[in-house]
């Protein structure tokens, strides 16, 4: 497989990243800050609908796009999103300024569909992604390029769209234009993903699909039941961490202009991710990708830590610190991945059973499950119970110190100990095979 068409197809996860990053940075903030909802009621709105429909659909998707591979190609799934991406991106933002309980609907209902595309597009391309290659060396060079432009996605949601707002004027028109960029800018991504993947040979054919009554069996799998409780930890962390971001900022560290000082502290993340998952590639083939999960977790987590103790630095140790979380989050962003696609490899080898479509659905689920849960009911709450008002907020008055308090919590303390316990499962139960080759399955 040439890298053109490596790079091309990876060019996908913008979209994907886009769609993950962009709402769990800026919707909570502009939902309290912009529109005035209290934090718990505004996070509720959210997490309702992307658990509820992003397990639904996620599942029918995973499991109907294994059975129907023969019939449906994958890529076509991503043509479907592209074309949707911009209305969904707009939707959730376009809250009409109109009674509370109509402004909750209004996020609710544009927050599910935002879900369906959602999921139209993202499992059947991290299906593709775990398919394209039976070599566990070249499936962690794939996951190497994926993550790689992670960091493309992560400069343009969580840099070039906050300080887009702030351009703008971080009022309701701000954000909406916004988001209608970044709209277009899926769209674009999801077409020339679409348009590469025809040049990816499809996988050999004869493997039994899952059905949906098969669902539980996925986790009979040791080593995919381990790999999702460390994503479940992870996952949580990371939307807790994403969510508390601009009130850290704003807040904890004092910053007058948060959303032109995240953008610029994303910037340099974004760097570092794309730099960053090559040299994690090769360090995985030198010393296995247990040991690299670990180290990059474990750096991660240490780092958020410190961070939350030291709100208060200048801006320069500021942006060394989102480099060294951001080169850490590209270490085990790459390896989880490349062992997720080992167990559908071995899944296909072992048992003759083609499950990439519904392990790829399981984990966007959690993904996509455990951002909302920490990005929204965990947030609110850590910052109701620690005083944050929101109407204070939306009138320029100052917090309590207690609240203040409540933003290093969300945005350090908790997620830094979610990495630290997730990088422990992986130490504690994954076992990879003495003397493997280089880049060899890791079981559990």
């Amino acid at each position: 497989m040439t890298k053109p068409v490596k790079a091309g197809f990876a060019l996908g996860q913008v979209a994907g990243q886009l769609f993950r990053d962009a709402p769990s940075l800026l919707l909570l903030f502009y939902l309290t800050n912009v529109m005035g909802i209290p934090p718990a009621i505004a996070g509720a709105s959210i997490f309702v609908p992307k658990v509820v429909f992003g397990v639904i659909f996620d599942l029918w998707i995973g499991v109907a796009s294994d059975r129907m591979a023969t019939r449906f190609p994958r890529r076509r799934w991503l043509l479907i999103g592209g074309l949707a991406a911009p209305f969904a991106m707009l939707g959730p933002f376009a809250v009409p300024d109109a009674a509370l309980a109509i402004q909750v609907a209004w996020v609710f209902v544009t927050f599910s569909a935002y879900m369906a595309v959602y999921s139209t597009f993202s499992v059947p391309y991290l299906a593709q992604f775990t398919e394209m290659s039976s070599d566990p060396v070249e499936r962690t060079e794939l996951m190497g390029w994926k993550h790689g432009f992670t960091g493309l996605g992560v400069l343009l949601s969580s840099s070039f769209a906050p300080m887009l707002v702030n351009a703008l004027g971080m009022d309701r028109q701000g954000h909406l234009i916004t988001m209608v960029v970044l709209g277009l800018i899926a769209m674009s991504c999801l077409l020339v993903a679409w348009r590469f993947a025809a040049r990816i040979r499809e996988p050999r054919g004869g493997a039994k699909a899952f059905a949906l009554k098969d669902l539980p069996r996925a986790f009979a799998d040791r080593r995919f039941a381990i790999l999702c409780l460390s994503a479940v930890v992870m996952t949580v962390g990371a939307g807790i961490s994403y969510a508390g971001f601009p009130f850290f900022v704003k807040y904890a560290m004092a910053r007058p202009e948060p959303l032109h000082d995240i953008g610029v502290m994303s910037a340099i993340m974004a760097v570092a991710v794309m730099a960053g998952s090559p040299l994690w590639v090769m360090v995985a083939r030198r010393i296995g990708k247990k040991r690299t999960y670990v180290i990059a977790a474990s750096g991660h987590g240490l780092i958020t830590l410190l961070w939350g103790q030291m709100a208060d630095v200048p801006m320069p140790v500021a942006w060394a610190l989102a480099a060294m979380m951001a080169a850490c989050n590209a270490g085990w962003g790459t390896i989880v991945l490349s062992l997720l696609s080992d167990c559908i490899a071995h899944a296909r080898d072992e048992h003759d059973e083609n499950r990439a479509g519904t392990y790829s659905a399981i984990w966007s689920v959690i993904e996509k499950a455990g951002i909302a849960f920490g990005g929204t009911l965990v947030v609110g709450a850590l910052l109701s119970a620690w005083g944050f008002d929101a109407t204070a907020a939306r009138a320029g008055i100052a917090q309590s110190a207690e609240a203040i308090t409540g933003t290093i919590m969300a945005y350090s303390v908790v997620p830094g100990v979610t990495k630290l316990i997730a990088a422990f499962i992986i130490w504690r139960f994954v076992h990879e095979k003495p003397k493997a080759p280089e880049g060899a399955l890791a079981h559990a």
